[in-house]
């Protein structure tokens, strides 16, 4: 991670249990600095909006401030740089299923992870990795307990497994879940960092509208097809536990009220 820019790659998603399925698409992300002082490209922000009461609580406080709150080991004047992979909003719509935040020392090492998780009946949950849930170093492998509804295929029961390899030049995002000791699902996000022109390309900003609005369209034809077409069961949302907030980021589904 050397400077806010757009990534490109593809998500991957395959659930083992209890039927096989899988897809994959392309997807665009945004990889923001939250500790540089400069300016997004007037290009780029007469598209999107990155609005500080969208991410981590609804709160119009600073991302970097509501951050560093959260990350244990950071003290308000820490050297470490803060950065975040998410996707904005642009034009009033926002949807956002996951965004990652990172403490980065000056060695360039990863420090802390944030993940922000949203579901689509209006709740968020953060999910905050750090030395304590380390398994290895090499990769950036996690162990969390799973404390939050997101599919209405799956029981909120398990463990999730983060795993990251991130480099200057591309990023590997990797979640599996793990019910009784059997993975059930995995979805993971792989892709490149592209140059510091990314923010100010016409045809980038287009592809990210593009995507960001396909990824909702996406995941609501999949769960048509798990409820309707491979007939897996439907798992009824469970009572909101201590620590789950509502989502500041509500998309097209969770409008319509949805069971997805």
């Amino acid at each position: 991670m050397q400077y806010s820019t757009i990534t490109t790659g593809k998500i991957f998603h395959k659930r083992f249990s209890p039927k096989t399925h899988s897809f994959n698409f392309y997807h665009k992300m945004v990889l923001i600095n939250l500790s540089s002082n400069e300016k997004l490209p007037k290009i780029f922000r007469f598209f999107f909006k990155i609005q500080n009461k969208y991410y981590l609580d609804s709160s119009n406080a600073q991302i970097i401030d509501k951050l560093k709150s959260k990350f244990t080991h950071t003290e308000s004047q820490s050297p470490n740089t803060f950065w975040m992979l998410s996707s904005p909003s642009f034009f009033g719509y926002t949807f956002n299923p996951a965004s990652f935040y990172f403490s980065v020392n000056s060695s360039n090492e990863i420090e802390e992870i944030l993940v922000e998780v949203h579901n689509t009946f209006s709740e968020s949950h953060h999910y905050h990795l750090s030395k304590k849930n380390l398994i290895t170093p090499n990769p950036l492998t996690f162990l969390n307990p799973k404390e939050f509804h997101v599919s209405p295929f799956f029981s909120r029961e398990g463990n999730y497994e983060f795993t990251f390899n991130i480099s200057d030049k591309i990023i590997f995002i990797k979640i599996d879940l793990y019910q009784d000791d059997l993975k059930v699902i995995s979805t993971s996000y792989s892709g490149k960092f592209g140059n510091q022109k990314s923010l100010k390309s016409l045809s980038q900003i287009i592809k990210l509208i593009f995507s960001i609005t396909k990824t909702e369209m996406l995941i609501l034809v999949q769960a048509y097809k798990l409820k309707f077409k491979i007939k897996i069961p439907y798992v009824p949302k469970p009572n909101k536990k201590d620590g789950n907030l509502e989502s500041t980021a509500r998309g097209i589904i969770s409008r319509l009220k949805l069971p997805f």
